[in-house]
């Protein structure tokens, strides 16, 4: 128990401290000087509040009064002993005719704040009265008694009139205006802003200042030396109004404190951005006026936390329109009438206030009207407790009322609407205006749809631009002057000419008779030879590089001369272009043979003739765009086609709907555009369309068996680039890539009423069939079938042995595969039997891209090895195989360098 004395007795010593209370005195001098000089800034000009700004003044003057005489006191105290007693007790006797004048003024501003008629009640006038004689009293004394020298001169009837006016002002003067007051508060009809207002005033200034001072002086018993009760009581009670001044001031400043300002002031951040961002992706969409509704209910929910149901988009039928839309809001309830009804009675002043306004905030209005009434503000307020309304904001367009938006009253009962938010709500109007306009008096439809056409067209121009830059790339890598081979052929023998010769062709063409580039070479130079003309051809050589063969005929030393070297944009060009359908396709032809994209496509169809060319042009014109396609291509072929268009569409995710039957219970609708909470509340999944949105393509195979219901909601979704959520009218903005297929007639189908008419138009502007291999010309069969065998044989040691011969291929024509699929599966079971019946000693090795068409994996197949050095493709193995296993015999290599490498990489 003595310790606890102790350490309060030394608690007491510290915060009682002459110095510690010096310094609060100073901080409370410092802020209400500021909050003084703030005040009379700002009301200076303003006359309306007068009854409460100058009370309010006084309270603040006469507080730093008595503040100033603390100070005096504690730096006589501590350092200035020396000060002349009379000055002191002069400024002391002032202070203390100036508290009761501060409690007066008190009094007086929490009545008049409250009050509109500022009228003085009966018990008002004779506090006045008692104030005023004792602070003439304080202030006779003060000058007249000047001369006391010393505390024991001072006359005895000073602490009889100081305990009377201490008693008067704790307690009749302050009990009584606080009763009259808070009885007045209940019976007058007052602002919700100024009931806030008053209550923090009470709770955290009036009550707890008046507490602190009666404990300080009671009981009364002042005497010469007479300070206070306790001095740690005094520095507590100071700062703890300090705090409660400061939460007081920033709270009831930014609720239009005596008028301040012009509107409520905000204080807290809110989610207008987020919230805004959202709804002007919403708006962007909107089609008919029935959206806008649930667009406006949901940004003032998410911006300004007002409940779904308690906001009303209402839009008006202008006269003189052709075309008016209706009202969002059926009129159901008396709002619509009663605003209709209102904006004819109306005069011309009260519209014109409100157009001023361009908000109405009925708190708001009801704070200005307390302070200064106006016919234009009653006549609003009457409109608004008609409506029912918390805000009614006006939409206008070129000064028309085309539209308005009712908040329910007490919709956000706990906050006031700030001018923030004011503005905020006006941004929002101003978004909502363009697009009544628009949908009044514009086919929005039609906007939305070329919008996205442009977007597209814009899209596919800049793929085109990117594969110019890189086909001009590929023939700027090489010095091609410096590569230029020379071999001469005399008497069925070659020699080379020089060194790039040997560089470019790395085979010995002298010993491997039936290499496929042996025989084009000495094929181009025994018709030069025959012929004695020039010829030139385009050939394959290492990892299918492309060569030149030039060759002219030497006649005096009787050989013939072949010229070998990297094509230019000439020599591929003049060598194909007889070959297109439509020759200003050239820069098409030109990307299928320079660019990564091209060289894909050629490497799923390694063949040119007129039909093929024009094919594999097409597919690649549909893998630079983004539009929706429909294949009618064999089963076989349409994975191949599709993650090939999906790759070169720079996609990440792919997502295969395969329906194998017709759908039923909207269950794919639900999975692609999600579904509305009332109906599963519980389950909610991300939609596919939202899951995939800039990043994905989705593959549905078999599109005639989809549902017609779900049809249209995709026909709208890839014609303006937006879904709706199933069930509902909520849009949602979405980039995905639309790839569909169907061996079915859809013409047919869309006759019969068994196929959506909408979603038949879409697809068949971007509608893509390979030509048929049964119908084939026999030279674009057989050369798709080289093509095959050139891809299948990794080395080149054994493809002089393990070639198709003519008797092979004509095998391949007479019994014709339906399937690219079938055709690369016919020509590697000749391969394998031709290196059974040969009896090779070298075992031949196929391809490992040979038995894949992912585009991905084709590329790590090409690394081999070195791909276990590549942690990004060893993640696309793993995430592709699922399997050490798969992954080493793909790669060629030891299961256990793959173990090693999915360790390393935290592979499991």
């Amino acid at each position: 128990m003595t310790n606890w004395l102790t350490l309060l007795e030394m608690l007491d010593a510290i915060i009682g401290s002459p110095p510690l209370l010096l310094a609060v005195f100073m901080i409370c001098f410092a802020i209400k000087g500021v909050i003084l000089f703030s005040l009379i800034k700002k009301k200076i000009h303003l006359r309306s509040t007068y009854f409460t700004t100058i009370p309010l003044i006084i309270i603040l003057i006469t507080s730093m009064l008595d503040n100033s005489a603390w100070i005096l006191k504690l730096v006589r105290t501590l350092w200035l002993p020396n000060i002349d007693y009379r000055v002191y007790l002069f400024w002391l006797r002032i202070s203390w005719g100036g508290m009761i004048i501060h409690y007066q003024a008190l009094t007086l501003f929490i009545t008049n704040l409250i009050s509109k008629k500022k009228k003085l009640a009966p018990y008002q006038i004779c506090f006045i009265l008692t104030t005023s004689a004792f602070f003439l009293f304080f202030l006779g004394i003060a000058f007249f008694y000047f001369n006391c020298e010393s505390a024991a001169a001072r006359p005895t009837f000073e602490w009889t009139a100081l305990n009377l006016a201490s008693l008067y002002y704790i307690l009749p003067l302050s009990v009584i205006s606080m009763y009259m007051t808070i009885r007045q508060s209940r019976i007058t009809p007052m602002p919700l802003i100024l009931q806030k207002q008053l209550t923090l005033l009470l709770k955290f200034i009036v009550i707890p200042y008046w507490v602190s001072d009666f404990l300080q002086i009671v009981p009364l018993g002042f005497s010469p030396t007479w300070v206070t009760n306790s001095y740690t009581f005094v520095t507590l009670s100071n700062i703890i109004l300090i705090i409660g001044l400061y939460l007081c001031a920033k709270k009831i400043m930014g609720i239009r404190f005596l008028n301040l300002e012009t509107h409520v002031t905000s204080a807290e951040q809110n989610m207008f951005m987020d919230g805004l961002k959202h709804a002007l992706e919403q708006l962007s969409f909107v089609t008919n006026p029935h959206e806008l509704k649930h667009i406006s209910q949901s940004f003032f929910k998410e911006a300004f936390a007002v409940p779904l149901g308690k906001t009303a988009l209402y839009t008006r039928k202008i006269a003189g329109q052709t075309d008016t839309i209706t009202a969002v809001e059926q009129p159901s309830e008396t709002a619509l009438p009663a605003v209709e009804n209102f904006l004819s009675v109306a005069d011309a002043p009260t519209l014109n206030y409100m157009k001023q306004s361009r908000i109405l905030i009925y708190d708001e209005i009801a704070f200005s009207n307390f302070y200064e009434e106006t016919p234009e503000r009653l006549t609003l307020l009457s409109f608004l407790n008609i409506i029912n309304a918390d805000i009614f904001l006006p939409i206008y367009e070129k000064g028309d009322l085309l539209a308005y938006i009712i908040i329910d009253r007490h919709a956000r009962s706990d906050n006031f609407y700030s001018d923030v938010e004011r503005d905020e709500m006006l941004i929002f109007s101003n978004y909502v205006s363009s697009i009544i306009n628009l949908l009044q008096n514009k086919n929005l439809d039609g906007l939305i749809f070329q919008a996205k056409n442009l977007q597209e067209e814009l899209y596919k121009k800049h793929q085109e631009i990117n594969q110019y830059k890189e086909s001009i790339r590929s023939f700027l890598r090489t010095n091609r002057q410096d590569h230029i081979g020379i071999i001469f052929y005399k008497n069925r023998r070659f020699t080379f000419g020089n060194q790039a010769a040997k560089e470019l062709i790395i085979i010995d063409i002298n010993t491997y008779e039936g290499h496929p580039l042996t025989r084009t070479i000495k094929s181009l130079a025994q018709q030069v030879e025959n012929y004695s003309t020039p010829h030139s051809v385009l050939a394959k050589g290492a990892n299918n590089t492309q060569l030149v063969l030039s060759a002219v005929p030497h006649l005096e030393h009787d050989q013939v001369i072949i010229m070998v070297y990297l094509p230019e944009i000439s020599d591929i060009l003049t060598r194909q272009i007889d070959l297109l359908h439509d020759p200003s396709e050239w820069d098409y032809l030109l990307y299928l043979e320079t660019t990564q994209s091209g060289k894909l496509i050629n490497q799923l169809i390694p063949a040119t003739g007129p039909s093929l060319l024009k094919f594999k042009i097409e597919l690649l014109k549909l893998a630079l765009s983004k539009k929706a396609l429909l294949l009618d291509l064999p089963n076989d072929d349409l994975l191949p086609t599709v993650e090939l268009l999906h790759h070169i569409n720079l996609r990440e995710k792919l997502h295969v709907l395969n329906l194998q039957a017709p759908t039923e219970n909207y269950e794919i609708a639900v999975k692609l555009f999600g579904i509305s909470t009332m109906f599963n509340a519980r389950h909610q999944e991300v939609p596919l369309l939202n899951s995939l949105n800039n990043v994905g393509t989705l593959f549905i195979q078999n599109i005639h068996f989809l549902d017609c219901e779900t049809q249209e909601h995709l026909a709208e979704f890839i014609k303006y680039g937006f879904y709706r959520t199933f069930k509902t009218n909520q849009k949602m903005a979405a980039s995905v890539r639309i790839i569909c297929s169907s061996h079915q007639d859809l013409y047919t189908l869309v006759q019969e009423n068994k196929f959506s008419h909408a979603l038949f138009n879409e697809l068949k502007r971007t509608t893509i069939a390979m030509p048929s291999l049964i119908t084939l010309p026999e030279d674009e069969l057989k050369n798709l079938a080289d093509g095959y065998s050139e891809q299948a044989l990794h080395g080149d040691s054994l493809k002089h042995l393990l070639a198709l011969t003519q008797h092979d291929k004509n095998k391949i024509n007479s019994a014709r595969p339906t399937s690219l699929y079938d055709l690369k599966n016919k020509v590697q079971g000749m391969l394998i039997h031709k290196s059974k019946k040969t009896g090779t000693l070298e075992e031949p090795s196929f391809d490992t891209t040979y038995y894949t068409t992912d585009p991905d994996l084709v590329q790590a197949a090409r690394l081999g090895k070195q791909a276990l050095k590549d942690k990004k493709t060893m993640i696309l193995l793993w995430k592709k195989l699922k399997s050490q296993n798969k992954i080493a015999h793909f790669l060629g290599v030891n299961r256990s360098s793959v173990n090693r490498r999915c360790k390393e990489y935290n592979l499991e």
